[in-house]
């Protein structure tokens, strides 16, 4: 079945405002992976995710799970050690059971369009954080935005992430 209203193209064009981008994701945060997934599963129905974890030095941790429900990717994070901070500030590893909001993921289609996106946190005063820029894989960072009361990742995906991105499972 196709949408019953018409949905403009995606935008690419954070220089006239943070927001102007193509929202795809959204993205929870969680100090026990295996709980949160069974939370999916069982009251929400999704059965299968792709599944990625890391370990990193000095005792780093990050997990992921992910899965496609329609044009929107879910992501289920956990993450643990130095550099985790924004995962683990939300949902402390040695806490009470967490399963939370935490973001909105945008893609970002070029260096260009970053840029431009790089120009308008620094405008608007926001604090850009937890920035990585692996060539063939990924330039991403995450943006508190707290007008919002959540954070934005931005994403610019290179090959090695688009076939991660192409091989989530759709539920």
């Amino acid at each position: 079945m196709s949408r019953p209203f018409n949905t403009p193209p995606p935008v690419y064009d954070p220089a006239r405002g943070l927001l102007h981008s193509d929202h795809f994701q959204i993205g929870y945060v969680t100090n026990d992976l295996a709980r949160a997934v069974e939370v999916f599963r069982t009251r929400f129905g999704i059965s299968t995710f792709r599944e990625n974890d890391a370990e990193l030095p000095g005792g780093t941790k990050i997990s992921t799970r992910t899965v496609w429900i329609g044009s929107t990717m879910y992501e289920i994070a956990c993450g643990s050690g130095p550099g985790m901070e924004p995962f683990s500030n939300h949902a402390p590893p040695d806490g009470e059971f967490v399963l939370k909001f935490h973001h909105f993921g945008y893609l970002v289609p070029n260096e260009e369009t970053w840029e431009a996106m790089e120009r308008e946190v620094a405008r608007g005063g926001w604090e850009m954080f937890k920035s990585n820029d692996t060539p063939g894989y990924v330039r991403a960072c995450f943006v508190d935005v707290p007008e919002l009361g959540h954070l934005i990742e931005f994403i610019l995906p290179r090959e090695a992430l688009i076939e991660k991105f192409n091989a989530t499972p759709v539920a």
